[in-house]
C-alpha cells in the first residue's frame, strides 16, 4: 500500500459526520449476546477502540490526507483482537473504507484487494474454529462492498473541491482584472486632469503679481476642470456599481452551469430604470446563490415578463425545497426591502423546489408606478 497518492483534503467537511462512522463499531458486540465474553475479552475490546478511536478521528480530520498509515494500522488492531470475543473484523471494514479514499482509483481497488486477502489469509491461519471463518466471511464481504462504495464517495468530494477551487481562482482572476480594469480607467481619467491642474496651478501663482487678472483667469480654469473632473468620476463609480438585469442572468448562467445546474432563461426585459434593474438583479443574484448552495437541484428556471400594470419575475428549481435562512438585513431580506421600497411585493414557495416571484406595479415605460 501507498499513500503517495491519496486524495487530498479532509474526508468530511462536517466534522460531526466523523463522530457518526463510529456507530459502526457496534457491530463488534452482538457475538457477546451468544457467548459471554470474559474480563479478558472486555479489556481488550476496550483497548482495542481506544486505540482505534484517536486514529480514526486524525485520518478524518487530515487537511492532507496520507491514509496508508491509518490502514495499516486499523487492519493491525482487527489482527490483534482475533482472539478475544467480538466481531474484530470491524475493523478491517474501516481499514478497507479508508482504503477507498486514495487516489486514483486504481490505487484504491489494488489496497481493498490486498487487505481483504490479507485478512483471509489470516482467518485461515489463526482462526480456532468453524464458527470463527463464519464470522470472519461477513467483513471480508462487507468491507470490499463498503470500500469499493467509498471510491465513489470519494470521487465526489474531489470534484467538489476542485470546483471550489476552480470558483476561487476565477474570482481572484476576475478581481484582479477588474482592479486592472479601474486602474486604467483612473489613469485615463484623471492623468490629464491632474496634469492641467498643475500646470494652470503653478503659472497662476507666477502671474499673480505680474499679471492678477490673467491668474484669475486660470484659477477659474483650475476650478471649472476640477468641476469636471468630479462629475467624470461620480459616473465612473456609477458605472462600477451598477448592477442590472442582463449582467446579473449572465452570471446565473456561469456559475450554474459550474454547479451542474441547468438553467432556462424565458425574458421579455423591458427598457428598466437602474433602480429597477439593480433590484431586480439583486434578486436575480440571491436566488441563484440559494439554489447552489442549498438547493440540491439540477434544474433552474428564469422567467422575467411584463403588461401595462406589472412586472413580474420568477426564479424556480427543482430541489429540495425549504425557505432559505438569512441574517436580518443581508440576504434575501434586503432583496425583499428594496423592492418593497418600489411598491413590490416578494413571495418565496418552497413546494416541489424553491420558487422567488417579485411583483412590481410597472407603468410600462421602464419605471415602477412607486418609486421612493
Amino acid at each position: 500500500m501507498t499513500d503517495r497518492t491519496a486524495a487530498e483534503g479532509p474526508i468530511e467537511e462536517n466534522p460531526r459526520w466523523r463522530y457518526f462512522h463510529l456507530v459502526y463499531l457496534g457491530f463488534y458486540f452482538p457475538e457477546w449476546l451468544w457467548r459471554t465474553p470474559s474480563i479478558v475479552d472486555v479489556t481488550a475490546a476496550v483497548i482495542a477502540i481506544g486505540i482505534f478511536v484517536p486514529i480514526f478521528l486524525h485520518a478524518f480530520a487530515q487537511t492532507s490526507a496520507r491514509f496508508a498509515p491509518h490502514i495499516i494500522a486499523f487492519e493491525l488492531i482487527a489482527f490483534a483482537a482475533s482472539p478475544f470475543s467480538g466481531l474484530h473484523g470491524v475493523f478491517h471494514v474501516y481499514a478497507c473504507v479508508q482504503a477507498g479514499f486514495l487516489r486514483p482509483r486504481r490505487s484504491a481497488l489494488t489496497t481493498i484487494a490486498i487487505l481483504t486477502v490479507v485478512y483471509i489469509v489470516f482467518s485461515l491461519l489463526f482462526t480456532p474454529t468453524l464458527q470463527d471463518l463464519v464470522n470472519a466471511a461477513f467483513p471480508v464481504l462487507f468491507g470490499v462492498i463498503v470500500g469499493v462504495a467509498t471510491i465513489s464517495t470519494a470521487e465526489t468530494l474531489e470534484r467538489e473541491r476542485l470546483l471550489k477551487r476552480t470558483g476561487v481562482l476565477e474570482q481572484q482572476q476576475a478581481a484582479l482584472t477588474e482592479r486592472e480594469r479601474i486602474a486604467q480607467d483612473l489613469h485615463d481619467l484623471l492623468g490629464h486632469t491632474l496634469t492641467m491642474v498643475t500646470v494652470k496651478s503653478d503659472l497662476a501663482a507666477k502671474l499673480m503679481d505680474k499679471d492678477p487678472q490673467q491668474a484669475r483667469k486660470e484659477i477659474n480654469e483650475v476650478a471649472t476642470t476640477a468641476r469636471s473632473a468630479l462629475r467624470e468620476i461620480r459616473s465612473a463609480v456609477y458605472d462600477m456599481t451598477v448592477t442590472t438585469v442582463e449582467a446579473e442572468i449572465d452570471l446565473a448562467r456561469r456559475a450554474l452551469d459550474a454547479a451542474g445546474v441547468e438553467l432556462r432563461v424565458d425574458e421579455q426585459i423591458p427598457s428598466l430604470s437602474p433602480t429597477v434593474g439593480k433590484a431586480l438583479g439583486l434578486t436575480i443574484r440571491e436566488a441563484v446563490t440559494n439554489i447552489v448552495r442549498h438547493s440540491k437541484a439540477d434544474r433552474a428556471e428564469i422567467k422575467i415578463a411584463s403588461d401595462d400594470e406589472e412586472l413580474r419575475l420568477t426564479v424556480s428549481d427543482n430541489g429540495v425545497g425549504g425557505a432559505p435562512t438569512s441574517q436580518k438585513g443581508a440576504g434575501l431580506e434586503g432583496v425583499r426591502k428594496r423592492i418593497a421600497a418600489l411598491g413590490g411585493q416578494l413571495l418565496i414557495q418552497t413546494n416541489n423546489g424553491m420558487q422567488l416571484s417579485v411583483s412590481l406595479p410597472f407603468d410600462g415605460a421602464g419605471k415602477p408606478v412607486h418609486n421612493t
